[in-house]
């Protein structure tokens, strides 16, 4: 994320009295990678520092951060980091940017020990300077007063930010949603939004993801109850897959299972790491002999277990990919088990999602998605508690936040519905200016994109993803596999066979046949109904071609799997 040699500034004159300035850096137009700068008299915040992911196979690339480059040049005026809760999307990208950076970050504890998490695999030159916050503090960080604000979403320890300057206040909900019962947690303190709303408020700058969706958002409770019904009805284990983030719900399923007599295990790195966090600061509550360890499942008769469990988006190496397979190190599925998806299917993982859900029904499981019982619920508010909080705030305008063009505009219809029409629909980049009494003006346009991460290494900021990748092909060269497996069997017909361009000089040409039976090991390993999945067979080849060229050379090529599935009719 380096900055350019010359710097970049705001070209436009700053006005003689007090401005204020909003400049989205990341998260419109993308369901993801938020980001945003407040900038007041020459003092600037910004508000969360999220990242992506890439939607279609990223030829090296692992996640996409804002550049940033921009916030780099004008340094002088930054002031602190404020978060608004834990989500990757949110926080994500914090670990590149802190790489070249050292300044304050403030949000709540759980928030701050998710981001510390992450950056224990990031090589920092110093401590960063973490500041916990707690619902209703008031923090005075350069022109701005910035109050903290407890609301609901889909991890604990969520927040909406007030912020107030000489040219009005501002309100940054983060992602929330209204939820009159939820779990592990209070309700979202609409007292302090209308006290607020009262006082005035300048700018509403809201999550726009659901408002395409009518209506009011389920409650957690609504969630534990499609949950009880479910353990009530099991014959055998209940095997819960959903995000590792959703703390609270997982605080529901520890009290079901209480109420219902059975043990609860957890399974998967993620689910283990954010419980701990989540568990260590007082944010879950462990009922008494409840949990237990997944070495110990087997010691108790099967309806008296609750394993929650990640994978819920079908990834290829998540823990119920790999019971679906048969391939998990310390379960298997069984006929008597229930498996519930208790999560939402993210654009693009639908396919993914079928498979899994077709080898666990092969396996004799009872499979349960949300579309069957209510067993999940949005952490994003809907139309109707849309127009309660600007009923409550009356905000003299709204900035739609979050999500694509479309949802942002149906943002500003909903807002108009209820009296507030003025709804600045703005793009990433664009530098909105407040100031004196005129009309709120874009005044001109910074500089904005995207970054590549591969590994702890940044890519050059390209605008364009094809360009990128041939930028990559160039930089790694590449290695196609070719493989041929019997559809039916799932065993290797022939290969694999491999062919590099650009990645091997001469001598190391003859590390391809070594290199193909460490990849065709590798593939062996795995079970006959996995290989029988060519997108499981080509993240495999992809994992275990990189992983062998990374031990011996030190250097990581692109790698492209071709993987023909072969009928055999014998006549």
């Amino acid at each position: 994320m380096a900055s350019s040699q010359k710097k970049t500034r705001i070209k436009a004159n700053t006005p003689k009295g007090d401005y204020l300035r909003v400049i989205p850096m990341g998260g419109l137009d993308d369901v993801g990678m938020n980001c945003c700068l407040i900038e007041c008299n020459g003092s600037m915040i910004m508000i969360d520092c999220g990242l992506t992911f890439p939607e279609t196979d990223g030829y090296g690339i692992d996640v996409i951060v804002p550049d940033l480059s921009f916030v780099l040049d004008n340094l002088d005026m930054l002031d602190a980091v404020v978060l608004t809760h834990g989500h990757e999307d949110h926080i994500g990208a914090l670990p590149v940017f802190l790489r070249e950076v050292d300044v304050p970050i403030y949000g709540g504890r759980l928030t701050l020990a998710m981001v510390g998490r992450k950056l224990e695999e990031t090589p920092l030159d110093g401590p960063v300077r973490m500041n916990p916050v707690e619902p209703g503090d008031r923090v005075k960080i350069g022109e701005f007063t910035v109050e903290f604000i407890h609301t609901n979403h889909s991890v604990p320890n969520a927040m909406s930010i007030s912020i107030e300057t000489p040219v009005g206040r501002l309100i940054f909900t983060g992602d929330w949603k209204l939820d009159q019962t939820p779990i592990g947690e209070p309700t979202m303190d609409l007292q302090r939004f209308a006290a607020l709303g009262a006082d005035g408020v300048l700018a509403l700058l809201a999550d726009s993801t659901n408002s395409g969706s009518p209506g009011f958002s389920k409650s957690e409770a609504d969630v534990q109850e499609g949950l009880a019904a479910v353990l009530e009805s099991a014959e055998g284990r209940v095997i819960v897959a959903q995000f590792s983030s959703n703390i609270n719900r997982v605080q529901g399923m520890l009290e079901l299972a209480e109420q219902f007599g059975r043990k609860v295990a957890l399974q998967g790195r993620s689910m283990h790491n954010n419980f701990g966090l989540a568990e260590g600061l007082g944010f879950v509550k462990v009922p008494k002999n409840v949990l237990i360890d997944l070495y110990d499942v087997h010691k108790y008769p099967d309806d008296e277990i609750l394993i929650i469990s990640t994978g819920s988006q079908g990834e290829p190496r998540a823990a119920l990919t790999r019971m679906a397979y048969g391939s998990h190190n310390k379960l298997d599925i069984k006929k008597t088990d229930t498996v519930v998806l208790s999560s939402r299917v993210i654009p693009g993982n639908e396919r993914g999602i079928q498979t899994v859900i077709n080898e666990l029904t092969k396996r004799g499981a009872t499979v349960i998605t949300a579309n069957d019982r209510p067993i999940h619920a949005s952490g994003h508010a809907k139309r109707g508690e849309m127009k309660l909080l600007l009923n409550l705030i009356k905000p003299k305008h709204l900035i739609p936040m979050h999500g694509s063009y479309k949802m942002r505009s149906e943002h500003a219809k909903i807002a108009a519905t209820v009296g507030v029409t003025s709804g600045l629909v703005i793009d990433n980049g664009d530098v909105l200016q407040f100031s004196g009494r005129g009309k709120p003006t874009v005044i001109e346009r910074v500089h904005v994109g995207r970054i590549y991460v591969d590994g702890r290494s940044n890519a050059a900021d390209i605008e364009d993803v094809q360009l990128r990748d041939r930028k990559a092909l160039g930089f790694a060269g590449i290695i196609i596999a070719h493989v041929v497996v019997n559809r039916s069997s799932g065993a290797i017909v022939s290969g694999p066979d491999l062919m590099h361009r650009g990645f091997l000089n001469a001598e190391e040409e003859e590390m391809l046949p070594v290199a193909s039976k460490f990849v065709r090991g590798s593939i062996e390993k795995m079970s006959a109904s996995e290989r029988r999945n060519s997108n499981q067979v080509s993240e495999t080849i992809r994992q275990s071609l990189r992983r062998y060229f990374r031990k011996a050379l030190d250097r990581k090529p692109v790698v492209i799997p071709i993987v023909h599935e072969l009928s055999l009719i014998h006549i």
